[in-house]
């Protein structure tokens, strides 16, 4: 197996890691994209993370994409944003890999390059009494980007068992913010967060299923990341992502 086959390997999102050295691998993947004023990618620069290989084929893919510019005073504006994307290996018989990728969002990038959000530890009282929730935060993502927690609210279940380990995982957080014509922009995110254990057996037994369907060939299969943020006011739309 050649070596950057076993640094995809390395980069699979937990239980969907693929059991054999022939299964698919799903993965997630990053890109910064700068944009002309016609939202056309004059350069697109994927994470270094990566390998070569892999950054080769989402950089060819996403100079192919469009995108709505910025404006301001209802003129036109180069930028620069960062799509995330959940990618899919297909090893061939001659050791190399079939790439295919689907768009999740674009916004402000994650800061070093990181492909995912740091990890969210289960709060350990809140594992032990068996608690579980559903739990949306939106984020303020300054100019120099850090992070500003807005609000936590649940959907299901309680905040304050969980409360003390998101205000945490939150500070620690650190983005590459966009840009538009030059200058940085604050962004607003909202991150729906999962805290779940009985279901999570089922979950994984899904998400190990997808790397198995055609979908993953077309990279369509769901990610396996905990969280995945919402951008809520980027700029720069996406019109065309196939």
């Amino acid at each position: 197996m050649k070596a950057w086959t076993l640094w995809i390997l390395l980069l699979c999102t937990g239980p969907v890691c693929a059991a054999d050295k022939n299964d698919p691998v799903l993965f997630p993947a990053t890109a910064r994209v700068e944009l002309d004023a016609e939202g056309v990618p004059r350069g697109v620069q994927a994470s270094s993370r990566l390998p070569v290989p892999v950054r080769e084929a989402i950089e060819r893919r996403v100079a192919q994409w469009r995108f709505e510019p910025a404006r301001v005073d209802g003129v036109a504006k180069p930028g620069i944003t960062h799509v995330r994307l959940q990618a899919c290996a297909i090893p061939r018989p001659d050791g190399s890999l079939h790439i295919g990728m689907d768009y999740q969002g674009n916004g402000p990038g994650y800061a070093n390059d990181a492909l995912r959000l740091p990890r969210l530890p289960y709060p350990p009282a809140a594992a032990r009494a068996g608690s579980q929730a559903d739990i949306d935060l939106h984020l303020l993502i300054g100019e120099d980007g850090l992070v500003t927690l807005q609000s936590m609210k649940a959907t299901r279940g309680s905040v304050k068992e969980f409360k003390a380990m998101l205000e945490a995982w939150v500070a620690a957080m650190r983005y590459v913010p966009e840009e538009v014509d030059g200058r940085p922009i604050a962004t607003q995110l909202r991150i729906p967060v999962e805290f779940f254990m009985s279901e999570r057996s089922r979950r994984r037994e899904h998400q190990v299923a997808a790397a198995k369907t055609p979908e993953c060939i077309a990279a369509a299969g769901q990610s396996d990341a905990p969280v995945d943020p919402v951008v809520l006011d980027s700029p720069f739309k996406p019109l065309q992502t196939g």
